[in-house]
């Protein structure tokens, strides 16, 4: 199997991908080697960053939590590395990030409901029961809520795959390595 996958330097990437990179470094302090390695291809950085370039319902504590959720799901190290590191900023906890990778949130029920949704939503490809769905709404989420989640999952996943597929070098601290219950299913 292939696993020799090399992440393009900033001069071997085209002029309109180096531009998006700069952004990224200027932003981000340097440039992570999965944006790196979309450049492999003329148009998938570009039309990644526009997807991602959208605000949503959800604040960054919950939207750090469905993208771990979601890589934890897709057990994906590299995601899982940069959104611990994210979620760190966002100003979680280590024990409350390894909290909600395992679906197991005790000190926000709301939060807890959205990790238990992801996490169904994730594990079971976009099928989510109908008592799932009752305990969404009931906790207070709306419709469009449920759009940005899946939205957010989308993204995630891309990028899950996309390491999963390469194995790119982790260009984060490492990420815990957390097992879950039944893929976070409580």
């Amino acid at each position: 199997m292939r696993r020799d996958f090399k992440v393009p330097r900033m001069e071997e990437v085209l002029e309109h991908d180096r531009k998006l990179l700069f952004a990224l470094k200027q932003s981000m302090g340097f440039v992570p080697n999965v944006y790196a390695f979309m450049t492999r291809s003329e148009t998938a950085l570009k039309r990644f960053m526009d997807f991602m370039d959208v605000s949503t319902v959800f604040d960054r504590i919950q939207t750090e939590a469905i993208h771990l959720v979601t890589s934890q799901v897709n057990q994906n190290p590299y995601c899982l590395a940069a959104h611990t590191a994210l979620a760190k900023e966002a100003g979680l906890s280590d024990k409350q990030i390894e909290a909600i990778r395992k679906g197991n949130v005790t000190w926000d029920e709301k939060l807890d409901t959205l990790v238990d949704f992801t996490c169904e939503l994730v594990t079971n490809r976009g099928k989510v029961g109908p008592e799932m769905i009752g305990r969404f709404y009931q906790a207070g989420y709306t419709d469009a809520c449920l759009v940005d989640l899946v939205m957010l999952v989308g993204m995630t996943t891309i990028t899950n795959y996309l390491n999963n597929a390469t194995w790119i070098p982790v260009d984060f601290p490492e990420a815990p390595v957390i097992i879950c219950k039944c893929d976070c299913k409580k």
